[in-house]
């Protein structure tokens, strides 16, 4: 069964009911800010799954509120059913399992069985602050899985030939271990039991005498077995881990850097699921608190791409304050991006599987590799997408000076306009597009239409009214009045343009910065209509963009019609 809903009430941050839900086949990521309790969903869900003693249970400083329940309720689905299962943590208490209607969860309740089985495939667990038990516990945990699923497999081994040598000699072996261990068993039972029992008849003399009752005797029975199976091996194994370096050697991965830990951790699951050592179980959860803790950048990319990989084989459940972890260019199931709020945790966004074709791949992909952090909308109050770098420079200026929260996106393209688009549609955002026009006076009719298509393309992905379209006339540089500036030299100048240093001895850029302040403003203030300067235009259909093209097409439409009649005629005279 899969774990599909989960809840958690008066544990530490989450006073109230709080609640995630996900779907059965995607890789979850929890973004929010410091101290809304993504680690503490995490650490929640681990929690529900251990067998705690009154004496290892949940600190009373957990508890939300004092002489109040932790409860923690999760919801289970497989193609057969759906069960509610909830735990229940009193003060100084060991908890205690109950079904939806209220009835706790004992040996007899017909969910007894189902809970073993769930139980039983406790997720694996890593956290930035992994103590050396906690390591070795998980280490144990996965090895335990492998040495199960190898004994599974031979237990239910049916003497195939397809199989190799080795594993042919060790299916017989073990086969005739389980057909020998129970002879085996009965010959101890035997002994040991003609041995208690002249224990038995020393000790019912000595009672008979103490209490003057010659009717009293005592017996010892010794236990049955009735076979032997994978489990009886699981108790005796133990598995360690070590690290080899130039330095040292077999030095536990314990006792080495946490990055170090954390990183050969992962990669062993994700080796592992590659190889199908864990079996077909995938149902098995894998949490990861901050994976990108203690780790370079290259490490932290190498790690994303690590993870995806897991979440094709297994449930993952991360959270993060990495944007690169995100990558939605990944072929991946499927990826839900919450946001941790104070009762819910809220869908950002969740992959639609033919939502993107080929070159949208490509330009993720792209923006990926040049811009490393361009998944910082998700973690952002406010997006704004603009095209070029003039632009995204001056808005990053001008939020870092006024100190607003907001994310720029710098496209670098009309296309990749339409592919971010497309990704923000899909969690419904409120955000900001700003580009070039590029009806340009020096284009040909025929450059004149692309470009026109071009943003009606854009246009097309203006899905709501949370979605406000804003242009250039013709670019950027132009509406803010310093004119076509080639690519080696706009980053120096929208540096003068921001500092506001002179142009020449008798002008400055003062009036430049204006108009890219003002529009900066009209952008970030959503509560009134914008009021701006003609080299900006805000649009509200695509019929905005053919008033700023047709008339410009037909005219360059007639120019190159002259300009062909006078090369003909130039030709004839030449003739």
């Amino acid at each position: 069964m899969r774990l599909v809903n989960f809840s958690v009430i008066n544990y530490k941050v989450f006073k109230e009911k709080f609640t995630i839900g996900f779907s059965n086949n995607s890789i979850v990521i929890l973004t929010g800010r410091n101290n809304t309790g993504k680690s503490t969903i995490l650490e929640a869900i681990n929690c529900f799954f251990q067998r705690e003693s009154k004496t290892k249970t949940i600190p009373n400083d957990c508890f939300s509120l004092r002489g109040t329940d932790i409860i923690l309720e999760a919801v289970f689905e497989s193609e057969e059913e759906r069960i509610i299962i909830k735990k229940k943590y009193k003060e100084e208490n060991a908890p205690t399992f109950w079904d939806d209607t209220g009835k706790e969860i004992k040996k007899t309740h017909i969910l007894s069985e189902k809970l073993e089985e769930i139980l039983n495939n406790k997720p694996f667990y890593i956290t930035p602050s992994m103590l050396p038990d906690d390591i070795n516990d998980l280490i144990q945990n996965i090895y335990s899985e492998i040495i199960k699923n190898d004994l599974l497999k031979l237990e239910s081994f049916d003497g195939d030939s397809q199989e190799d040598q080795a594993t042919l000699e060790l299916a017989k072996e073990y086969s005739s271990l389980k057909k020998a261990y129970p002879a085996f068993l009965r010959k101890i039972k035997q002994n040991t039991d003609s041995i208690l029992s002249q224990v038995s008849k020393d000790v019912s003399d000595n009672l008979r005498v103490l209490f003057s009752n010659n009717h009293l005797s005592l017996s010892v029975i010794g236990g049955e077995s009735t076979g032997f199976s994978s489990s009886d091996l699981l108790k005796s194994t133990n598995s360690s881990v070590h690290i080899d370096s130039s330095k040292q050697s077999r030095m536990p991965l314990a006792n080495q850097g946490t990055g170090l830990q954390r990183m050969s951790l992962i990669y062993l699951i994700q080796n592992m699921i590659e190889k199908k050592l864990l079996g077909e179980n995938d149902n098995k959860l894998l949490l990861i608190d901050e994976p990108e803790a203690f780790l370079h950048p290259e490490a932290v990319r190498a790690l994303s791409r690590s993870l995806y990989q897991i979440g094709k084989k297994m449930p993952l459940m991360i959270s993060t304050h990495s944007p690169i972890l995100i990558d939605l260019s990944e072929q991946h199931t499927s990826i839900q991006v919450f946001r941790v709020g104070e009762k819910e945790a809220v869908q950002l966004y969740k992959t639609i599987s033919d939502q993107f074709d080929e070159d949208d791949i490509a330009n993720m992909k792209i923006l990926n590799y040049v811009d490393s952090y361009v998944n910082e909308f998700f973690f952002a109050d406010k997006v704004i997408i603009v095209e070029g770098d003039t632009e995204y420079i001056a808005f990053k200026h001008l939020a870092r000076e006024k100190g607003y929260n907001i994310h720029i996106i710098r496209a670098r393209g009309k296309a990749t306009i339409v592919t971010l688009m497309k990704i923000l549609n899909q969690f419904n955002a409120t955000y900001d597009v700003l580009h070039d026009v590029d009806n340009h006076d020096k284009h040909s009719s025929t450059t004149l239409k692309a470009q026109l298509t071009n943003c009606k393309n854009i246009y097309e992905y203006k899905k709501s009214e949370n979605i406000r379209l804003f242009c250039s006339v013709s670019h950027f540089e132009k509406a803010i009045g310093i004119g076509d500036v080639s690519n080696d030299k706009k980053t120096k100048l929208i540096y003068q343009v921001l500092h506001n240093q002179q142009a020449t001895e008798k002008s400055d850029y003062s009036e430049a910065r204006s108009l890219i302040e003002n529009m900066f403003e009209q952008i970030i203030s959503r509560d009134k209509e914008p009021s701006l300067s003609n080299g900006f235009k805000k649009i509200v259909s695509s019929e905005d963009y053919e008033k700023l093209f047709i008339g410009l097409i037909q005219q360059k439409i007639q120019e190159e019609l002259a300009n062909a009649k006078n090369e003909k005629k130039d030709d004839a005279l030449t003739v």
